[in-house]
C-alpha cells in the first residue's frame, strides 16, 4: 500500500519531534545527574540556602545545581553571568559591594572543599580571584578574575566530599573568588563564587573550633521532612542526633546514607503518640492535576493526592509524592 506524501510528512515530522523530546530528556537528566557546590568557605549560593544572603531565587533549594556550559574562560557562560552559571539562577548575578554576606579569610594556605551531591568524572578544577582594582559595583566578567590554582583530575570520578590545598594570593577588603568544576565525559562544568573578606570583618562568623560535649550536638533541631537539609546540619531524630553528608529531603535519619549519626539527643526517644498531628495544608484548586505525561518547569504548581506541589526544576513523570523535583506548598 502506497503511503500518501502528507501523511509520510508527517510521519516524519512526528519522528523528529519524538527524537527532539527523547534527546531533551537525556540533557535534562544529565543536567540533574551531578551536583556541587563549595562549602568552605561557604559560596554565594549555599549562604543563600542557609539563610545567610536573602531574595535569592530558587537557588535556595538546590545551591548545588550551578551547572553551565564548561570549557571557561575561552568559553562556557557570558560576562555578567558567571555567578548564576549562565543565568540558571539569575538572582545570584546581581553586584554590589553590600549584596552579599562575605566569608572572612585571608591570604595564604587555605583547604577549598566541596560537598558533591553526585561524583562525576572531572576534568579539572580551577580557583580564581577578583584582581586589585576590580570594581565590585559592576557584573562580574572574565577580566575581573586571575587564576592562582589548578588541580587536574585528568577523568578521574571523586569522592562526595573534595579537598583542594591552594595559596591565596594577597589581597585586602572585599574580593570574589571563582570556583570551578569541569566534567570530564560531558560539555558542562559547575559555577560556584565565593564573597570573602579580607579585613576579618565578615557578616559571617567562622565555625565553631570546640567539639566533645560542649559542641551543641544535643541542642540540634527535631527533623522536618517537608525542610532542605545541607551538608553539615544536624537534627534530632528518635532520640538521636544526625548530620547531613550532602542535601538532602524527605530522607528518613537512620534508613538512608545521607545522614550519618553523631550522638545522642538529650530526650528519651518519641513514643508512638508524641509527634504532633500533621494537618493537610489546604489545596488551590486554581492549580491543575498532576499528569505523568506533561512536562513541568521550575515553579509549576500541581495538586495531587489531596495536596499542592511546586516543581523545582525541569520534571516530566516523576510522581510528586516521592520525588525531590517537587516540594510540598
Amino acid at each position: 500500500m502506497t503511503i500518501p506524501i502528507l501523511d509520510a510528512k508527517k510521519v516524519i515530522r512526528l519522528s523528529l519531534s519524538i527524537a527532539a523530546l527523547f534527546l531533551v530528556s537525556l540533557f535534562f537528566a544529565n543536567m540533574v545527574s551531578a551536583h556541587g557546590y563549595v562549602s568552605k568557605p561557604e559560596s554565594r549560593a549555599l549562604l543563600c540556602a542557609d539563610g545567610v544572603n536573602y531574595d535569592c531565587g530558587a537557588v535556595v533549594y538546590e545551591p548545588q545545581s550551578l551547572e553551565g556550559p564548561g570549557n571557561f574562560p575561552e568559553a562556557g557562560v557570558p560576562d555578567g553571568q558567571i555567578a548564576s552559571a549562565g543565568g540558571v539562577f539569575p538572582k545570584l548575578d546581581e553586584q554590589s559591594a553590600d549584596r552579599w554576606a562575605k566569608v572572612p579569610i585571608s591570604s595564604g594556605p587555605y583547604a577549598f572543599e566541596w560537598t558533591l551531591t553526585a561524583a562525576h568524572a572531572t576534568a579539572n578544577w580551577d580557583y580564581y580571584i577578583t584582581k586589585e582594582g576590580w570594581d565590585p559595583n559592576d557584573p562580574l566578567e572574565r577580566s575581573d578574575f586571575e587564576l592562582f590554582c589548578s588541580i587536574d583530575d585528568n577523568g578521574k570520578r571523586p569522592d562526595f566530599t573534595v579537598t583542594h590545598n591552594c595559596d591565596i594570593p594577597d589581597r585586602s577588603g572585599y574580593h570574589v573568588i571563582f570556583a570551578y568544576w569541569e566534567v570530564y565525559d560531558t560539555a558542562n562544568a559547575f559555577y560556584q563564587v565565593i564573597d570573602v573578606t579580607f579585613d576579618g570583618e565578615g557578616e559571617v562568623p567562622g565555625p565553631d573550633p570546640g567539639d566533645g560535649e560542649d559542641n551543641g550536638d544535643n541542642e540540634a533541631p527535631a527533623w522536618d521532612a517537608n525542610a532542605v537539609y545541607l551538608s553539615g546540619d544536624k537534627v534530632s531524630y528518635n532520640g538521636l542526633i544526625y548530620e547531613a553528608k550532602w542535601w538532602s529531603q524527605n530522607d528518613v535519619p537512620g534508613e538512608t546514607s545521607v545522614w550519618e549519626l553523631v550522638g545522642e539527643g538529650e530526650e528519651e526517644p518519641p513514643t508512638e503518640t508524641d509527634p504532633p498531628e500533621e494537618t493537610d495544608p489546604p489545596v488551590d484548586s486554581d492549580y491543575p492535576a498532576w499528569s505523568t505525561d506533561t512536562i513541568y518547569l521550575g515553579g509549576d504548581r500541581v495538586t495531587h493526592d489531596g495536596q499542592t506541589y511546586e516543581a523545582l526544576w525541569w520534571t516530566l513523570g516523576e510522581n510528586p509524592t516521592n520525588s525531590n523535583v517537587w516540594i510540598q506548598i
